[in-house]
């Protein structure tokens, strides 16, 4: 037997490039509460966790609810307040089943230092050991090897203009953070940050009356920085990013007055040390875009291009436009072309617990199907004639993709 549903909300972003894979956004149920900017989020295991923020167009507004993601229900559930309170511009990561955020400003505008974690089997938040140097907001972090590092951001401070350029280490069983090496680029804040490897990486951010465009390196093995490849020919602050399956991504943000928001898309290699730019955010163009990764496919949402915004969307970068799939050698599918019907097998080990997806040419989801027996018949009346992708998924992370035609 199989379940089965027809999916109408759906967007892909950018066929016609052939040279690279494209990707396909998914816009998904909204986040819940209400509509802000400056909110923070991490995940833990197949969950994923917004919060914080602030509105301040004509009234102000810190929040401190948080709110957890289920992407297999695509629905939303409050969780506890943020421990510290009121808060906005925290800065995250999460660690052995864990999410920790600290840091920001609250909502009397100081800048904090205290920093807690989330343990999802209680619904509680508890104190760990403040962040040492100034009290921030904006700060940037990575996590290396189980190795969280938290620096930057902007204190108010007496130097380089009220922004950091130091840098922590946190030691979980000790409970204590220690300094690394400084940061070797201008002081900022708002900048993007994430690891692969034995390595961290800083990009972007707001310096000292300008945005900037360059990035940069941590070898956790030397304790040094390098300045890598800049992102771009575009200074932007406030955007967001990630590594996924290999690769870093930054999108979105804005200009330095904060007027210009952007929609593009940036992926890195890290071997090469290139920036490569892909098709751009279908969404509205913003800043203080809120991001974090799940199974191989990565979720952002929230932010403002002027007015408060709680869409959110999913990305799935291995969806490549109709010939450019690899062949993995486990969806069967004939014949193929067809002109009635085809039949798409997979190994009988694997069936259970897979959802096979149907798109057409031009990137729409059409069918949706939970596989419970490792056989589908799928007949032409269905999707109609034309070139059409499967792709077979375990939870979020996609096993194998093919091309077939219905003539």
């Amino acid at each position: 037997m199989l379940s089965r549903c027809l999916l109408t909300a759906f967007i892909l972003c950018g066929f016609g490039l052939s040279s690279q894979a494209q990707g396909l956004w998914v816009k998904k149920a909204n986040i819940g509460g209400e509509a802000r900017h400056r909110s923070s989020g991490f995940s833990i295991g197949s969950k994923g966790y917004i919060g914080g923020g602030h509105i301040n167009s004509g009234t102000t507004i810190t929040y401190s609810d948080w709110w957890e993601y289920d992407p297999a229900s695509d629905s939303w559930t409050q969780i506890a307040d943020y421990g510290g309170g009121q808060r906005y511009q925290l800065a995250t990561f999460s660690l052995n089943g864990e999410g920790y955020a600290g840091c920001g400003e609250d909502g009397a505008h100081n800048y904090t230092s205290d920093f807690w974690k989330y343990n999802p089997s209680v619904n509680t938040w508890f104190p760990i050991a403040d962040l040492p140097g100034l009290p921030r907001r904006g700060a940037a972090s990575f996590v290396i090897n189980n190795v969280p590092y938290v620096g930057l951001g902007q204190s108010g401070g007496p130097t380089a203009g009220g922004y950091e350029v130091d840098f922590y280490q946190y030691d979980v069983d000790s409970d204590e953070w220690y300094p690394i090496a400084d940061f070797i680029g201008t002081a900022r804040t708002s900048a993007v940050g994430f690891a692969h490897g034995d390595k961290g990486y800083i990009g972007t951010g707001h310096m000292v009356g300008a945005a900037t465009r360059d990035f940069y390196e941590y070898n956790s093995l030397t304790n040094s920085w390098t300045q890598l490849a800049d992102v771009d020919t575009t200074h932007r602050q406030d955007a967001t990013g990630f590594q996924l399956n290999g690769k870093g991504y930054i999108l979105t943000g804005n200009d330095n007055l904060g007027e210009l928001n952007y929609d593009d898309v940036w992926e890195y290699d890290f071997a090469a040390d290139t920036w490569t730019q892909l098709p751009d955010f279908p969404g509205s163009a913003r800043r203080f875009f809120v991001s974090f990764v799940i199974g191989g496919v990565a979720y952002a949402g929230s932010g403002t291009n002027g007015t408060n915004l709680n869409d959110f969307w999913m990305y799935d970068p291995t969806f490549n436009s109709v010939d450019e799939f690899d062949e993995q050698n486990v969806l069967e599918i004939y014949p193929n072309p067809a002109i009635d019907y085809v039949n798409i097998n997979v190994p009988a080990h694997m069936s259970g617990d897979l959802m096979l997806q149907i798109y057409s040419a031009d990137g729409k989801l059409v069918l949706q199907e939970t596989m419970i027996s490792n056989q589908l018949t799928l007949n032409r009346e269905e999707i109609g004639k034309g070139i059409f992708i499967a792709k077979l998924l375990h939870s979020t992370s996609i096993i194998d993709s093919k091309k077939f035609i219905f003539q």
